[in-house]
């Protein structure tokens, strides 16, 4: 059978012609004259091949096919009409996803503090954080698997658009009754007798410490490491060692037991780049969350 004809509207009117059992409501109803309506129930029918509606001078009813067929076409024009209810909605930024992926020292500081200021002015966007190694984080935006990768500078941005996020500085986090705390700051050279624990090594702070550093200043004095900058923190909280960080991992400067130096000689920083997959098209709900995002990273301020 020929359907390649039958549109929406087609359906709606037929909906409507059910629905009132009447021809010139029907055609109130979709602001049509009555002839269009007769006429949109004519090509319809004839494109199915069956008759739908059966008229006599005084009654309008649907036949047996047209009562099997009528709970179909309510439920396409339902469907029909979400879907452009919702992208409407998505245009406005009335709802959606944005999912993010980032390194763990990024989902410390710098992804909440975004999320709370977005929150504010989207509230019924949801937002999705998967917090992964560096060139995985390069790997999901490639993929598409997310919108946006936040890290330090990748080896590879090949299929990505990226732009320069914001500058890290490497700081020694202690705790505050440990005698680094009366200095201002701490050389690299303090720092790696006084017992180091250190993010383990692939990671991506571990490697930008390895390019930063001359070679070997810290080989052999490294007493414990981790994959996560929390794990560190928490080794320092307990007294197990003291953690070269960057700034995003920092602890909050109103720690009662935590506190940190900035590193001297020499100075390390990392740059943390903001990518997404090449040629992509982002939702209104993903612009609006690189805004902030790139709002928030200008705003950021080592302290």
């Amino acid at each position: 059978m020929p359907i390649n004809n039958v549109e929406i509207k087609h359906l709606q009117v037929f909906v409507a012609v059910a629905e009132t059992q009447n021809f010139s409501h029907a055609a109130q109803a979709c602001g049509l004259s009555q002839s269009t309506v007769s006429l949109i129930i004519q090509r319809l029918e004839a494109d199915l091949g069956v008759r739908l509606i059966d008229r006599t001078t005084r009654k309008v009813s649907l036949s047996r096919l047209g009562e099997e067929f009528l709970p179909g076409a309510q439920r396409i024009i339902a469907d029909f009409t979400r879907q452009i209810s919702d992208m409407r909605a998505w245009q406005e930024i009335e709802r959606g996803q944005v999912n993010i992926a980032c390194v763990p020292s990024v989902a410390i500081r710098l992804i909440p503090k975004t999320i709370y200021a977005f929150r504010a002015k989207h509230p019924k966007i949801s937002i999705k954080i998967f917090e992964e190694p560096r060139g995985r984080c390069m790997d999901l935006a490639r993929k598409g698997e997310v919108d946006l990768a936040i890290a330090n500078e990748p080896p590879d941005l090949s299929d990505l658009d990226a732009i320069p996020l914001l500058t890290d500085r490497f700081a020694l986090v202690l705790r505050r009754d440990h005698r680094f705390a009366e200095k201002e700051t701490v050389s690299w050279a303090e720092a790696r007798d006084a017992g180091l624990v250190m993010m383990a090594a692939k990671t991506g702070i571990r490697l930008e410490l390895e390019h930063g550093l001359p070679a070997g200043i810290l080989q052999n004095k490294v007493s414990y490491e981790a994959v996560n900058p929390s794990t560190l923190l928490s080794m320092v909280r307990e007294g197990i060692g003291l953690a070269p960080l960057p700034s995003l991992a920092w602890p909050d400067p109103s720690d009662p037991i935590l506190t940190f130096r900035p590193l001297r000689n020499p100075v390390v920083t990392r740059e943390l780049h903001l990518a997404w997959r090449k040629d992509s098209s982002p939702t209104p709900a993903v612009e609006a969350f690189k805004t902030q995002l790139e709002k928030e990273a200008s705003d950021y301020v080592i302290t």
